[in-house]
């Protein structure tokens, strides 16, 4: 047997072996059907750090309305004031000499209207007089006993009775009206002396104090700043890059720097809708669960917010 006839006959040996092993494949082995594996993530919790200040949610601003001198002080810086309490009094000197001069006026008003009242019942009972005393003269004049003349005076008797008391009710309305007019002002007056008393519109504390006794303020100028010591956040500010995830609910623990050991829980109340456009920041306002004990607004703060990174997610593997 030659080379030749050699590597033919194994070339074939192995084409048919091959032949064999496919044909034994696909009709008496089994077929499998691969089962996927499904693998799943839970989710990740990471956190997002930054650095800000303890603030008053709301602050109130204690301010006359019109321009006017300090003339009593009752409060001073970090005080704890009431509702309702007087806090300062400004000087109403002028305004309460107005005041005293629209009370009299309305007394005298009230006087002259019992009086005028008086004139008037007395008109009425000259007037029913001068109209029975017409009715019989028209009587007497149609049986000849009183002339002409006689009834012509009784007639205009009775009229100038009727004008007298039209006139006196009409001097009773308007001394009526003078009395509104005047308790008009007098109220005006009291309402710029209240304006002039300054009140704590709630429970709060006083964060300043502006202006001192004997000095003068303009009208909406600063005396007291006030605030709720149960309405305080922490306000941060979060780099962009971290912003992202950010949700409105999420938890947070405050650290304040005075103290550093104690933990404060918290949630994101509000995300800022600008950012910063030098510092490239969004703020964050994270409502405390409980204030602290001791109030210093602006004092630094740092804060840990929990994020959810990713969400339960399932990773079929390719086979």
């Amino acid at each position: 047997m030659t080379f030749a006839n050699s590597t033919k006959w194994i070339i074939g040996g192995v084409i048919l072996m091959g032949a064999g092993a496919l044909i034994t494949t696909k009709i008496y082995l089994p077929k499998l059907t691969p089962v996927p594996i499904i693998v799943k993530i839970p989710s990740s919790m990471n956190t997002i750090n930054g650095i800000g200040t303890l603030e008053a949610k709301e602050v109130v601003v204690l301010a006359p309305k019109t321009t006017s001198k300090i003339e009593f002080l009752y409060a001073d810086e970090g005080d704890a004031v009431r509702e309702g309490q007087v806090l300062a009094k400004m000087e109403i000197s002028e305004l309460r000499g107005n005041l005293q001069e629209s009370t009299a006026s309305i007394a005298k008003s009230r006087s002259q209207l019992v009086s005028q009242r008086a004139i008037i019942d007395d008109l009425e009972a000259k007037k029913s007089l001068a109209d029975i005393t017409l009715t019989r003269y028209k009587t007497l004049l149609g049986g000849g006993f009183v002339t002409q003349a006689e009834f012509d005076t009784a007639q205009a008797g009775a009229r100038s009775a009727t004008a007298q008391l039209t006139s006196a009710k009409e001097n009773l309305k308007q001394s009526e009206h003078e009395i509104e007019k005047s308790q008009a002002v007098r109220m005006g007056q009291q309402e710029k002396i209240d304006d002039l008393t300054l009140r704590s519109p709630f429970n709060g504390i006083v964060i300043s104090r502006e202006a001192e006794v004997g000095s003068t303020v303009g009208g909406g100028v600063s005396v007291f700043r006030l605030a709720d010591p149960k309405m305080v956040w922490v306000k941060i500010y979060i780099d962009e890059r971290q912003s992202g995830a950010l949700k409105v609910g999420q938890n947070a623990t405050v650290i304040l720097r005075s103290s550093p050991d104690t933990k404060l829980s918290g949630k994101v109340r509000r995300i800022g809708m600008e950012s910063d456009r030098t510092t490239e920041e969004r703020v964050v306002y994270i409502v405390l669960d409980s204030a602290p004990l001791s109030l210093h607004f602006g004092e630094q703060a740092e804060a840990q917010i929990t994020v959810e990174s990713k969400a339960n997610t399932e990773v079929r593997p390719q086979i």
